[in-house]
């Protein structure tokens, strides 16, 4: 039964969760939960991480209002309401070994998110005005911002202010090459995964943060645990050397 009903929701369109979502009309906590979940790296994330963003106590809290969510859309898909977790029709779960169970968002999802204009413009509102010396915490809230986490506003202020506006890895300046449109912009990259921290950490701006330009903190994700910024330097440098790299895999650099 399980592999039938997994079969029906690989079947699923962008359009036929576009139906559902405008049929159930989200209330807000819905759509900040579908925002969340579509702005975290590659629209993954765990329970846990998911109810710190919507200032939940606990993972529990999650799990009873996204399976209410998902529920309704079953009904409307004509999915059963048993038999299997009922978020699977929103995201897929994996779990790797020694970590928490992580939830993508279907393409589809993704799509109809994207279609319907869920995430457009959803900056949560912070306040700036924090002592000097106060220790930035993160993993207590999430910040969405240029679909990514920004956890902590001041922290990526910090970070940029330290380092500046160039890519770490690459020297890529958005504003140099697109003008006044790209003022400021630049990714903020995390050294250390948001997945692999179990609790709230105290964040070094300068230590723990890099500003990336999008294509290179794409290349940093394409592997699992993430490159370093060193091993992506050392991709270029081969490749503008056109010397033989090794394969991406085999790269160990010391840190």
């Amino acid at each position: 039964m399980v592999a039938d009903i997994a079969q029906q929701i690989e079947s699923l369109t962008p359009a036929d969760y576009a139906s559902a979502f405008q049929q159930i009309k989200p209330a807000e906590h819905q759509l900040e939960m579908l925002r969340i979940h579509y702005a975290a790296p590659d629209h993954t994330l765990t329970a846990r991480h998911l109810a710190r963003g919507m200032g939940y106590k606990n993972w529990n809290a999650v799990n009873l209002h996204y399976g209410k969510f998902a529920a309704k859309i079953c009904a409307i898909l004509n999915l059963p309401q048993k038999g299997f977790d009922r978020v699977f029709v929103l995201a897929e779960f994996f779990k790797p070994p020694g970590s928490e169970v992580l939830l993508t968002l279907r393409p589809s999802v993704v799509a109809a998110i994207e279609q319907l204009g869920f995430a457009n413009g959803d900056i949560v509102s912070v306040q700036e005005e924090i002592d000097p010396e106060t220790p930035l915490v993160e993993g207590a809230s999430y910040f969405v911002q240029v679909n990514a986490f920004e956890r902590n506003p001041v922290a990526r202020r910090k970070c940029i202010e330290h380092h500046g506006l160039n890519c770490s890895v690459c020297g890529f300046n958005f504003e140099a090459n697109y003008g006044t449109a790209a003022k400021n912009y630049i990714h903020v990259h995390h050294l250390k995964p948001l997945a692999s921290i179990g609790e709230e950490y105290v964040i070094d701006p300068i230590q723990d943060l890099r500003p990336v330009c999008s294509n290179c903190h794409s290349v940093i994700h394409l592997r699992q645990p993430l490159y370093s910024i060193e091993e992506v330097k050392a991709m270029q440098q081969c490749k503008k050397q056109q010397t033989q790299c090794l394969a991406p895999d085999d790269f160990q650099i010391d840190q």
